[in-house]
């Protein structure tokens, strides 16, 4: 044993000596193994243990991970500079893990680093019972609770990582037939950063192998941010009886940027909230996740919503039917997906706060901005920009929205376009009147709601005397279909076609005679990719095109 050891273990029979000196709290600096830090706080009256060294190295050289038997907490000491580094040091034994829990742990401000100098580790937290091999043996508590605050969990890969599964920063064993079922309580992960992991960042997935109701109780990820991860960041697996209470899933203000396609994958979980979420420069997923290259999320089950997500360069290789989804009774909130450049400081650099312009801020669900918070510290410069309809119609924008925010200053041009049968009543709120279309310069928050009224006879299309124009769709962004009105000033041979960003053509949408007037169509775009397009109208000596953005 070394020298360090035998000075710790004389320490240790000290503190267990004295019964008056036992403290719930003790002070764990780097010179020592850390597996007899743990080994003495399981046999006294500890339930804390504080990191006091400034980015130095917690390792053991044991031939088994380290291993949480009892409710404990595993700190840093508050002001450190950097965060103490858990790592494991034993280069000659199959370990493969940092930590395998069993019962309660609160994680707080450290870094979970899989660096090896024999090779990396492949998991940092494992959640399962202890191997067979053990005596005596620990199993996991049912109903353990797991969290992670101001956490860092980096560099976690597998020999032939892009080959084979694995290289995970938490991970849910499954038991061996006939052992104890393993299921936690509340797993909550807040204010961590994950980067550089090769396959799922968190893996909750062996539900349906053995019985168990569910994995969890409650699952929190909330402001934590993902860089390089080499499939989902979250795979989360129900159990497949539908009958069953589900976990209750929060996913929230989370950034993710140059990972792989598939962000999230929440399979038949009936209560899953995903939501303020900024999703970037995607890469292609690992060899051995190749198919995953077909979506960014979906999300599954009643109860199960997905609302205020925003996409930017994102790579597809397999087809799929829509890229953000909530499938078997889910619900998606159309309208607040987006497809803007959220504005980083300085993504190459790791670097994700937001600029002071951009679009992120204060459009999420409950007025806060997308993504981790942790990057939103810049005072926002552009202002709300609400618009509402009351009755049927549709209102377009010129220059369009990308987000329900614009720059002061902004010339906006709104023109409302009623449905068949209904006719524009007039303006309320920050612009009045009846005009149409209608013209403000924003410099403060906007709210304005157009007002339509149904009409007691309906007009032929021909009958409203009127010159050639195509609205801007509406809404753009938008998933699957979208809205277009255009007016013709006399009937004729009219034909509407979408094109690439190439010039090709891709669709056709109308080609027959029409009569003069307005007329409002839906066209369905659910066979395309997503991408930027452009449509093009042609009746008589009329021609004109535009923009829009088709966002799965």
């Amino acid at each position: 044993m070394k020298v360090a050891n035998i000075l710790l273990a004389v320490l240790l029979l000290a503190l267990c000596l004295a019964p008056a000196a036992q403290a719930k709290k003790i002070e764990v600096d780097t010179q020592y193994d850390f597996k007899l830090a743990l080994d003495y706080v399981f046999t006294a009256k500890v339930d804390t243990i504080v990191l006091i060294t400034s980015g130095g190295i917690y390792t053991t050289a044991d031939t088994m991970h380290l291993q949480i038997k009892r409710p404990l907490v595993i700190m840093a000491k508050p002001g450190l500079a950097e965060k103490p580094v858990f790592r494991h040091g034993d280069v000659d034994s199959s370990v493969i893990e940092i930590f395998r829990i069993h019962d309660d742990v609160t994680f707080q401000g450290v870094l979970f680093d899989g660096y090896n100098a024999k090779r990396p580790m492949k998991y940092a937290v494992r959640v399962g019972h202890g191997p067979a091999t053990q005596i005596p043996r620990v199993f996991a508590r049912e109903g353990l609770n797991l969290t992670f605050k101001n956490c860092e969990f980096r560099d976690l890969f597998p020999p032939d990582w892009q080959n084979i599964a694995g290289g995970n920063a938490i991970y849910f064993l499954a038991p061996a037939s006939g052992e104890p079922v393993i299921k936690a309580g509340t797993v909550k992960i807040e204010n961590c950063l994950f980067r550089n992991i090769g396959d799922e960042a968190i893996r909750i997935a062996e539900t349906e192998k053995y019985k168990v109701t569910r994995a969890v109780d409650t699952l929190i990820v909330r402001n934590c941010t993902f860089k390089n991860i080499y499939a989902e960041c979250i795979r989360f697996y129900a159990d497949l009886d539908t009958t069953n209470q589900d976990a209750y899933l929060l996913l929230e203000n989370l950034t993710v940027d140059s990972s792989g396609t598939r962000m999230a994958f929440i399979k038949n979980n009936k209560n899953t909230i995903f939501r303020n979420i900024l999703v970037t420069n995607s890469h292609l997923p690992k060899t051995y996740r190749a198919e995953r290259a077909d979506y960014v999320v979906q999300v599954q089950c009643a109860g199960s919503l997905i609302s205020h997500v925003d996409t930017l360069n994102l790579i597809f290789t397999v087809p799929y039917s829509s890229r953000i989804s909530a499938t078997k009774g889910g619900k998606m909130d159309a309208a607040t997906v987006y497809a803007f450049d959220p504005l980083y400081r300085d993504a190459h650099q790791n670097d994700y706060t937001l600029l002071p312009g951009s679009p992120a801020y204060g459009i999420g669900h409950n007025g806060v901005a997308l993504g981790d918070l942790r990057w939103a510290t810049q005072t926002p410069t552009r202002v709300p920009f609400v618009l509402s309809v009351a009755g049927k119609g549709f209102v377009t924008i010129d220059p369009p929205l990308i987000a329900p925010n614009v720059e002061p200053g902004t010339a906006v041009t709104l023109t409302a376009v009623p449905d068949s049968g209904w006719s524009f009543a007039g303006w309320s709120g920050d612009v009045s009147g009846s005009g149409n279309p209608a013209q403000l310069t924003v410099s403060a928050a906007t709210a304005i709601t157009a007002t339509f009224q149904q009409e007691t006879g309906i007009a032929q299309p021909g009958e409203a005397p009127c010159d050639y124009a195509l609205q801007q769709n509406y809404p753009n962004p938008f998933n699957a279909s979208t809205v277009l009105a255009f007016s013709l000033k006399q009937a004729g041979m009219t034909t509407l076609e979408i094109y690439n960003r190439l010039g090709q053509k891709v669709k056709t949408v109308l080609q027959q005679k029409m009569a003069a007037g307005r007329h409002v169509i839906s066209v369905a775009a659910a066979d395309l990719p997503s991408g930027v397009y452009f449509y093009r109208i042609q009746s008589g000596p009329f021609t004109a095109v535009k923009k829009f953005v088709l966002m799965k």
